[in-house]
């Protein structure tokens, strides 16, 4: 009878054994499943913080258009293709080149869905962001696009500047 109390220990410390290996498997897959979970969020919380940066950047442009109302008569000429000055080329260089910048952290950084078609629709109607890009007016002797990563400069030649075609 002695020997039935053992094997009634034994038994009792395999439970126990097999319970805790059991609890400890479930808990490391609750800690699996909140991990899913912290990364999901960390994910929703990247995209939320690039469309807020694209935003910004948008506001700042366009604010910067508002700031400079002598940029608006520039870009009316330019887009009705009248003759521009070599300042008022220099003048728009500036600005695209500093869009061009804004994209090109966009595209790398923001990775967002920016609505590129925008930015291609630009390049059709402004002559002077065609010469920027090119180096290809008195404004600017320079191609912008030698100012960019080779990939940004591909991407946008390929979905941007040549999308019209």
């Amino acid at each position: 009878m002695h020997n039935l109390g053992g094997e009634d220990l034994k038994l009792e410390k395999w439970v126990w054994k097999e319970t805790a290996e059991v609890l400890g498997v479930l808990g490391i897959i609750a800690g699996i499943v909140f991990l899913g979970f912290e990364l999901r969020q960390n994910n929703d919380l990247m995209v939320s913080e690039a469309r807020a940066t694209r935003a910004s950047i948008a506001q700042d442009g366009w604010g910067y258009v508002i700031e400079n109302p002598d940029l608006i008569d520039l870009l009316i000429k330019d887009r009705n293709g009248e003759q521009l000055t070599e300042a008022e080329e220099f003048r728009l260089n500036g600005l695209w080149m500093q869009n061009l910048f804004l994209n090109e952290f966009s595209y790398f950084e923001a990775r967002d869905s920016t609505n590129w078609a925008g930015e291609a629709r630009n390049f059709e109607a402004y002559p002077s962001l065609r010469n920027t890009w090119q180096g290809s007016s008195p404004g600017s002797k320079q191609a912008g696009k030698d100012n960019f990563d080779p990939g940004f400069v591909q991407f946008m030649e390929e979905n941007v500047v040549n999308a019209r075609e």
